[in-house]
């Protein structure tokens, strides 16, 4: 499992939970969030997420990254708190983890 702050990716089951309620994802935003929360801080391109996701290379310019990050910031994000997926101007993507948290096993969340 992998835990950021109110957030819970147990990626043996790929169930993802928020605040211990389940958060219904695509696949395409499981494998998103798969790859940030795997590798938090680490910044993603939208061309290497492309890659990784979809495994294929597509065009650059496509907006399809920014879409699937705004739908999944719908769902894991919480009112008020500041997103856990930074944007990085030009650069693409990354995973910030709360302070105090850290990727870790643990139990199933039931």
């Amino acid at each position: 499992m992998i835990e950021a702050g109110p957030l819970v990716f147990d990626r043996e089951y790929l169930r993802v939970y928020l605040n211990g309620e389940d958060v219904q994802l695509t696949a395409k935003e499981l494998a998103i969030l798969d790859l940030l929360m795997n590798h938090p801080g680490k910044l993603f391109s939208r061309e290497r997420i492309l890659h990784n996701v979809w495994g294929i290379n597509m065009d650059p310019t496509t907006n399809i990254v920014d879409v699937y990050i705004g739908k999944l910031r719908k769902k894991i994000d919480l009112e008020g708190d500041e997103s856990l997926i930074e944007t990085v101007r030009g650069l693409g993507y990354r995973l910030n983890l709360p302070p105090g948290t850290r990727k870790r096993s643990a139990k199933k969340v039931s």
